[in-house]
């Protein structure tokens, strides 16, 4: 499959499963997150793109990793200070927190981890931005990918989960750019997922 059919397949395909599942929900919703990641590693696999490289397994870029999750929570716990004079701040984030909350934490969490966000670096960064890096600067491909991002959850019209998704693009996009390392923010984005999401919930 060419290039750039590849690519734009892949953004329509992602925006119509995130519309799916987080405006119309048919199905459980950690079942459906699962099913469109499995769905952009899929993407991510069939471009040209070598994505993952040998030599990126470094103890240096999984510890960086570790420590950027960390700040990245540090971020939204400041954050959420901040726009707790936002009414209806709670409410916004309840309907972030507690979709199909008959799902057991753990099984959650261990989704999150694996294959949720590794599937979204893997096609994000991995796959979007170092495509759009070869038509823009660093900083260019760095400012659509997180666009894109966060255009991916206008239509769930919480302005808290589309301005974490704005937070998390440019967080990751940037650290990417710099570091040229997938598997650094691989491991950034599948430790932030459970522990904001489960281990250690922000409200």
């Amino acid at each position: 499959m060419r290039e750039k059919p590849l690519f734009l397949l892949s953004l329509f395909s992602a925006f119509i499963l995130w519309f799916i599942s987080f405006v119309i929900k048919p199905f459980n919703f950690w079942a459906m997150m699962t099913f469109n990641a499995i769905v952009l590693i899929f993407f991510a696999y069939l471009s040209e793109e070598k994505i993952i490289k040998k030599n990126d397994f470094q103890l240096k870029n999984i510890f960086i990793g570790i420590i950027s999750a960390i700040i990245l929570y540090v971020i939204f716990f400041i954050g959420r200070k901040l726009i707790s004079f936002m009414p209806g701040d709670e409410e916004m984030l309840s309907l972030v927190y507690d979709n199909d909350s008959e799902t057991p934490k753990w099984l959650i969490g261990a989704l999150l981890f694996f294959p949720i966000g590794f599937a979204e670096e893997l096609f994000w960064r991995g796959f979007i931005q170092k495509k759009l890096s070869s038509i823009y600067t660093s900083f260019g491909a760095v400012f659509f990918s997180t666009f894109l991002y966060t255009a991916l959850h206008i239509p769930t019209m919480n302005p808290i989960l589309i301005l974490a998704a704005a937070v998390c693009g440019f967080y990751w996009g940037m650290l990417y750019a710099f570091t040229d390392s997938i598997v650094l923010v691989l491991f950034s984005h599948m430790l932030w997922d459970p522990l904001i999401f489960t281990i250690k919930q922000i409200r």
